[in-house]
């Protein structure tokens, strides 16, 4: 009798313990060719509540080896970001963006004061000087968003029993953001792996002058956001 008491009550707390909520699951990006997604942005909206995944923090955009770094950032609506020079190199930041435009021109070992990005939207930089960088700063009011590594994955917050809200992927060679209810996720041992409706652009292709930076830059004036 005991021992039947004993085993009900390990099985009671162990059930009391386990989350409804997958901690924290693995989501793998993939393009139509079956190759790894890097530098998609995914947000999600309605995560678990009383968590704060957004916390004080510096964001920063560095640039060295004449790229930005990260290529794509993102931030909260109203955080501040820092745009140090590591290069030898002066540099001139810019973005067209309706989301919010800026120049600055930095100087080797330059630090200029940090930007404010009160609103959500893309913000699409490049550099006046060296016409082959480029980068996407992603501000957004989600209550949470990461951006995938270079094996196109990253960790989900947990999500929420209910899986009422939606996940968004944005991506910069894709023509849209790919929504998807929480309700549809369908984890897989803690992970779920999705395909996104594009192929990646090659960045070793040669580029035509119709499509240079400046003038991806410049569409952002009516695009963004």
């Amino acid at each position: 009798m005991f021992n039947l008491r004993n085993n009900w009550l390990k099985t009671s707390l162990l059930l009391a313990l386990t989350p409804f909520a997958v901690a924290e699951p693995s989501l793998n990006l993939t393009d139509q060719g079956g190759q790894p997604v890097p530098n998609a942005v995914v947000a999600v909206m309605t995560v678990e509540s009383g968590i704060d995944y957004w916390t004080d923090r510096a964001y920063v955009m560095d640039q060295k080896d004449f790229q930005f770094t990260p290529r794509v950032l993102v931030i909260p609506e109203g955080a501040q970001v820092s745009f140090p020079n590591s290069d030898d190199s002066r540099h001139h930041v810019y973005s067209f963006s309706e989301t919010r435009n800026f120049e600055i021109q930095l100087y080797a070992g330059n630090q200029a004061e940090p930007i404010e990005f009160p609103r959500s939207g893309i913000v699409a930089v490049g550099c006046n000087i060296h016409d082959k960088m480029s980068a996407h700063i992603y501000v957004t009011s989600a209550d949470w968003a990461a951006v995938t590594d270079e094996t196109g994955s990253l960790r989900l917050p947990p999500l929420p029993e209910s899986r009422i809200g939606e996940l968004t992927i944005w991506h910069a060679d894709m023509s849209a953001v790919v929504t998807v209810p929480l309700s549809e996720v369908q984890l897989n041992d803690d992970s779920w792996a999705l395909t996104l409706p594009f192929t990646l652009a090659d960045d070793d292709a040669e580029e035509a002058p119709e499509n240079s930076l400046r003038n991806r830059l410049k569409s952002f004036k009516k695009n963004d956001g």
